[in-house]
């Protein structure tokens, strides 16, 4: 479970990374959780699969440790990634496959490129 966290950290440090580019421009939601009475929290992971090739690190670090997550996916991903697909519905109690629509279009309000798209 940590190495799943460690991983999970860089990924999360990695976006902050390459997003903070685009940080100047656009303005960010953020969440805070409250803790529950019990002191214990839930979280919901949810991934957004897009345009690129599955990182299968990731992917296996969900079966392995039985971690159920939404995957976001687009028409794109979807043509490009069979057998992470397969996998998916292979283990229906972990995860759940939702539309991101056919090409993921980044909403935002100003005229500019986000991951390359216009």
């Amino acid at each position: 479970m940590r190495l799943l966290q460690g991983h999970l950290c860089a990924i999360a440090m990695s976006l902050v990374a390459v997003c903070s580019a685009h940080a100047a421009t656009l303005v960010e939601p953020t969440l805070h959780i409250k803790p529950a009475a019990s002191g214990a929290g839930r979280v919901a992971l949810t991934l957004d699969a897009c345009d690129g090739q599955t990182d299968t690190r990731i992917l296996s670090a969900l079966v392995e440790n039985k971690i159920p997550a939404t995957i976001f996916v687009t028409g794109v991903w979807l043509k490009r990634n069979d057998a992470a697909v397969e996998i998916m519905r292979s283990h229906p109690d972990l995860f759940e496959l939702e539309n991101h629509g056919g090409r993921h279009i980044p909403a935002v309000d100003t005229p500019q490129k986000i991951y390359g798209i216009k």
